[in-house]
């Protein structure tokens, strides 16, 4: 394959780690956007002043025990899950940049030897 081609691949690889490294960038803004919102599960407490009761212990029940539980779920491994397939496939692909170099420089130095035998 030609020099053109590995210079051609070399860009498309490093552009697909930019995209994977914006994509992590925004999705860590998401998670503390996540993390900000979990007080507003518990919001507002209840309390004699706002509503108690059989109805209240059990709205409490399923927000606290419900909702809270499968929001951190959330928060720890569906987030955690993302970030490690993102930097997994981050990592492919800077070895096969990390590959391609090598192999341009390695046609770079047969270029450069015709080149120092041709004359």
């Amino acid at each position: 394959m030609s020099l053109a081609y590995y210079y051609q691949l070399l860009g498309e690889k490093q552009h697909q780690l930019q995209r994977l490294q914006t994509c992590n960038s925004q999705l860590q803004e998401c998670q503390q956007e996540f993390i900000y919102y979990e007080r507003t599960i518990t919001k507002p407490e209840l309390s004699r002043e706002t509503w108690q009761g059989m109805l209240a212990a059990k709205f409490d029940t399923i927000r606290m025990e419900g909702m809270l539980t499968r929001y951190r779920d959330m928060e720890n491994q569906q987030f955690s899950a993302a970030f490690t397939v993102l930097s997994d496939k981050m990592q492919i692909i800077q070895n096969e940049i990390s590959a391609i170099k090598q192999i341009i420089a390695t046609l770079e130095a047969e270029l450069a030897a015709e080149r120092t035998k041709s004359k």
